[in-house]
């Protein structure tokens, strides 16, 4: 079965247990069906083998479609590069972004769903993300920075591999204006809440 969408998680391999509360988040969501996950670990300097082949196992003994991927950039720079990567391997339709310590927000992939189906024509797509300091992003409809995150972007899968995401922290932003350059402004501002980032106890929905 092809898949509608693809979902990207950069994955230090530093955090086993957010990880799999990251695949849960999506594994229990009611358009899981026809969804892809890809985890792309980065592996520049890796010293600890065996501790990377245990996550990788986690990762593909896990229900649904999961795929593991390693790419080493070079250098580590807060899993930006393994963005580019994993949305050149994407399979699905549209291609979404999350993290290794985030979650999904309860009803995420349907609000994620009712947007493409309903979208004029394939843009990019920018939806709310919870910040850790509880604020939201969006909270205007202006890009510019600190007004978007990594997790905000859902992108036609030809725009994915498109993009390049910057080398910086800020690269989430460079990813949004390359985008945007490439339709000429056109973009859906979503204002569904899609992800949860650094969840607290009380976000855990399932």
């Amino acid at each position: 079965m092809s898949a509608w969408l693809s979902v990207v998680i950069p994955t230090a391999a530093q955090r086993h247990d957010g990880l799999m509360r990251t695949l849960d988040s999506i594994r229990w969501q009611p358009h899981f069906q026809g969804v892809e996950v890809l985890v792309v670990a980065d592996t520049h300097g890796l010293q600890d083998r065996l501790n990377l082949d245990i996550l990788r196992d986690q990762v593909e003994g896990y229900r649904g479609q999961y795929r593991w991927f390693e790419h080493d950039a070079g250098l580590h720079c807060y899993g930006q590069p393994q963005r580019t990567f994993g949305a050149q391997q994407a399979a699905g339709e549209w291609v979404a972004f999350s993290q290794d310590d985030n979650i999904l927000a309860a009803g995420a992939l349907s609000a994620v769903w009712m947007s493409v189906s309903t979208s004029p024509r394939k843009r990019p797509l920018f939806f709310k993300v919870l910040t850790p300091w509880r604020g939201e992003v969006w909270a205007e409809r202006e890009l510019r920075l600190g007004n978007i995150d990594a997790d905000c972007l859902v992108l036609p899968r030809e725009l994915a591999r498109e993009i390049t995401w910057g080398l910086r922290y800020e690269g989430d932003f460079d990813a949004a204006v390359a985008a945007m350059q490439r339709t000429s402004g056109d973009v859906g501002w979503c204002e569904e809440r899609i992800a949860i980032a650094r969840p607290e106890a009380g976000d855990v929905w399932w």
